[in-house]
């Protein structure tokens, strides 16, 4: 279950709001013990001391590096190499990609609707990672001789179309060793690709590979993004390069290891875009899970200082024969993963995109935005406030509850006081203390007060806020998408005007917020941290969420002070006013 700071801080007390997170903390500790906890089981792998594998018995290593078989008469093939280097380049209208024939690999994957942070055509491959792991469709096998030998090769191109489509084929033999990839135009971000490497004749295991992470990750932040995603009959699996909380956390993706399928698709992945093997037959798919250090620049203005970063990639295809897979290659947007099947009549890539824990609210309020947008506002930054003002109203009757339970509480703080201070004096143990909590419940019953009138309606809005901040967090709309003054609603606010105005707007709500039974002290000290902290938080994040979070400050101070000026809120007032008077 993915993890999400709650955006929007309840005005309600400071007790009751740290029960509330207290609760949600237990409720989510609990599901990570009570969840069933996958058995990692052993991989054999020839010649080497065996690794643990993330899935069940992995390929045996008779399939990963086969013996090769007595040579037949005549199987000898003819020898094909090419004589220099050369491109060959396939278009469609969403992307472009140029090959080369050393090594029949992708060197630039250019997506025509998206742009770099420098405004140029944004290109999948990874710039730095790609040319010391490897770049895309290059080959993996467990025998690197083999490997290098593959990804070194010169081969032999040839176009030629096939029906309205455009296929780009590289052959290359070394009498022994023939090898094969096939390519295909297909609609939207799809390209269609076929392998098939032998030794004298018998297909051999290897399989195409994305190794060296995404063209996207221009930052140190952008690479803990990563991770790998699978469709395995059904049930969608998200894993980073780490797994477990910050004290238990413990590499999970180890460079090698073998998932036997069926995979109905697998991929590498970060938080706006996916590189997804779609093979035509799940049936006798492996992955192989590829996680590597890389230099890259600590500052991309600054290439000379660098620091090294997990990047992460994978192999896929059928262990011993040729591969027939299909990829998708391009953003995570909604419409088109769910537009493009893994196999007809199978799954569709949606699961790529995590709503986490509250997807099925988080889904529609993501559809609803973009058709604010569509047809509406056709700003990000105004839609989304226009649907924090829609949701924020719609939520006002459980806020107005929460406001007046704490109201009440404030109201009778006199005599919650007085019944504690009477049995004070009194051990917990001590029978005397049921008198206290019969004496307590008549007052609450006499006031008409809920002592979690105030916890209950903001529980039950905190689904709908880390719904909406989940849905801001993975849409790839934002990125790149200007307002106002900020540039790209996707990162952290350049002038922090909005963490600044979320630090203020906070503050001045809790002052107004009744905080019943909280020593003076205390409540000054926490009046001034809890927003410092939330600012924290702020500072950093994406200031499409800074959007909806300041917006829905402000409209909780400005339904606090509508609360305070009723008739219930000026008793209070007026109640606190005559006690500080006697205190005088």
């Amino acid at each position: 279950m993915s993890e999400y700071h709650n955006p929007q801080q309840d005005p309600g007390s400071q007790k009751r709001l740290m029960l509330a997170f207290l609760l949600v903390f237990i409720m989510i500790a609990a599901m990570q013990f009570l969840l069933p906890k996958p058995k990692p089981p052993q991989q054999e792998k020839q010649g080497a001391t065996p690794q643990p594998s993330a899935q069940a018995t992995p390929v045996p290593a008779a399939a990963a590096t086969p013996k090769p078989r007595a040579p037949r008469a005549a199987s000898r093939a003819a020898i094909k190499q090419g004589g220099s280097e050369s491109e060959t380049v396939l278009e469609n209208d969403f992307y472009r990609v140029t090959f080369s024939n050393r090594g029949a690999v992708a060197k630039s994957w250019i997506l025509k609707k998206y742009k770099d942070q420098k405004g140029n055509p944004l290109d999948l491959v990874n710039g730095a990672a790609a040319p010391v792991l490897g770049y895309p469709l290059s080959f993996f096998a467990y025998d690197k001789d083999l490997e290098n030998q593959l990804n070194n090769a010169l081969y032999v191109g040839k176009t030629e179309m096939a029906g309205t489509s455009k296929d780009l084929t590289f052959d290359y033999s070394d009498g022994d060793i023939t090898a094969r990839k096939t390519f295909r135009l297909e609609k939207n971000y799809v390209l269609a690709l076929e392998t098939e490497v032998t030794r004298n004749g018998e297909a051999i295991t290897v399989y195409p590979q994305w190794p060296g992470g995404l063209g996207d990750q221009g930052s140190l932040g952008s690479y803990s993004a990563s991770r790998l995603d699978w469709n395995q009959d059904g049930n969608v699996e998200r894993k980073t390069a780490t797994s477990g909380f910050f004290l238990t956390g413990k590499k999970w993706i180890s460079g090698g290891q073998t998932l036997n399928g069926p995979f109905q698709w697998a991929a590498t992945a970060d938080q706006y875009f996916i590189a997804a093997f779609m093979p035509a037959n799940p049936n006798g798919t492996a992955m192989v899970t590829l996680n590597s250090q890389v230099e890259v620049p600590k500052d991309p203005a600054n290439p000379k200082e660098t620091t090294k970063v997990s990047v992460l990639g994978l192999a896929f295809g059928h262990s011993g024969e040729a591969n027939r897979l299909r990829l998708y290659a391009g953003p995570k947007a909604v419409d088109q993963l769910e537009s493009t099947q893994a196999q007809p009549g199978g799954p569709d890539l949606r699961g790529a995109i995590d709503f986490g824990f509250f997807g099925f609210i988080a889904r529609p309020l993501f559809l609803w935005l973009k058709w604010t947008h569509d047809h509406w506002i056709s700003n990000w930054g105004w839609a989304i406030a226009f649907l924090t003002i829609v949701i924020t109203m719609a939520l006002l009757p459980l806020r107005v509850s929460s406001q007046k339970s704490a109201l009440k509480m404030q109201k009778i703080q006199p005599q919650v006081k007085a019944i504690s201070e009477k049995y004070k004096r009194y051990s917990i143990t001590d029978p005397r203390r049921q008198e206290m909590q019969k004496e307590m419940s008549a007052l609450y019953k006499r006031e008409g007060v809920n002592p979690l009138g105030g916890c209950f309606p903001m529980l039950l809005q905190m689904p709908f806020l880390f719904a909406f901040y989940s849905m801001l967090g993975n849409a790839i709309e934002l990125r790149l998408s200007s307002w106002l003054w900020v540039k790209d609603l996707s990162a952290p606010d350049p002038l922090h005007i909005l963490p600044i105005l979320i630090v203020v707007s906070m503050f001045v709500m809790q002052k107004s917020t009744p905080q019943a039974g909280m020593d003076p002290a205390q409540q000054k000290m926490m009046n001034m941290l809890a927003p410092l902290m939330i600012g924290g938080i702020s500072w950093s994040v994406a200031a499409g969420l800074c959007v909806y979070w300041a917006i829905s400050n402000v409209l909780g101070y400005a339904q606090q002070v509508w609360i305070n000026r009723s008739e219930l809120g000026q008793q209070v007032r007026k109640a606190q006013e005559r006690r500080a008077t006697r205190k005088k």
